[in-house]
């Protein structure tokens, strides 16, 4: 398993409060991360972890993150001075560093307003306009990660990320509606 982008909502009370305390911020990011442990001789409750994961409304992972960024920004760099602006570079690789470690990095955050200018613009991009956007011979030479092999990017590697953007679409605008921060962390 590789890089996953991880998307957690939480209100300004409660990111207040773990910032302010490190017991509380512990608790929540080991609460809150719900990682799965894979127990292959209880196929079943491996199932039920990853249907409770996928069932979590304040909590989102992706997989194809770096197909997502450069989809809705053009940009292949993960470099933050890149030419790519808010809200849509924000998706991704946005945010305000927090104290928190992740696997890769550290947890960021984007504010209420922020969350909103995602929410909105998210709202007017189409899967069938990303679809469009989609050129595998531009995502093999931009070597956008993971590069699935062999054979590199094509059709039917980038529709689990189309198949997955209405959900984050719907994340964010519930993000927005209910006025929560939005985490992101790379794990």
């Amino acid at each position: 398993m590789g890089i996953t982008a991880s998307y957690k909502r939480i209100t300004p009370q409660k990111f207040a409060e773990i910032q302010n305390d490190t017991e509380a911020a512990a608790s929540f990011f080991e609460l809150d991360s719900d990682d799965l442990v894979f127990d292959f001789s209880n196929p079943q409750a491996m199932i039920v972890q990853l249907q409770k994961r996928r069932s979590n409304e304040h909590y989102f992972r992706l997989e194809d993150w770096h197909a997502l960024h450069f989809l809705l920004t053009g940009e292949s760099s993960l470099e933050s001075d890149t030419q790519a602006l808010p809200p849509l570079c924000n998706v991704v690789m946005g945010g305000t560093q927090t104290q928190f470690e992740a696997t890769y990095g550290f947890v960021r955050y984007l504010t209420l307003q922020e969350v909103q200018d995602v929410a909105d613009a998210l709202s007017q991009i189409s899967v069938e306009e990303l679809k469009r956007q989609f050129n595998s011979t531009v995502f093999n030479a931009a070597e956008i990660y993971p590069n699935p092999s062999p054979g590199g990017w094509d059709e039917e590697e980038i529709e689990p990320l189309f198949e997955l953007y209405p959900q984050l679409v719907e994340f964010f605008q519930n993000a927005a509606k209910e006025g929560d921060i939005v985490l992101l962390s790379s794990d």
